[in-house]
């Protein structure tokens, strides 16, 4: 069984402010991401790395009251 690729996730890290971990639907939005911040900033900025399904659980929703 294949598990989906849901996003795309680019970890960004620096001393002062910590980490930090925005997700993109697609991974050229990751890419031009990751590349702008490591252009313009001097924070450590980790490859795009894939987001993949491994287990799907559903859980019904409480009714409001």
């Amino acid at each position: 069984m294949t598990f989906p690729v849901t996003g795309y996730v680019v970890f960004v890290y620096n001393d002062k402010i910590g980490s930090h971990a925005p997700q993109f639907k697609s991974m050229d939005e990751a890419e031009s991401f990751a590349n702008g911040v490591r252009v313009t900033t001097n924070l450590t900025v980790s490859e795009p790395m894939p987001i993949v399904l491994t287990d799907q659980i559903k859980m019904p929703l409480k009714g409001g009251g």
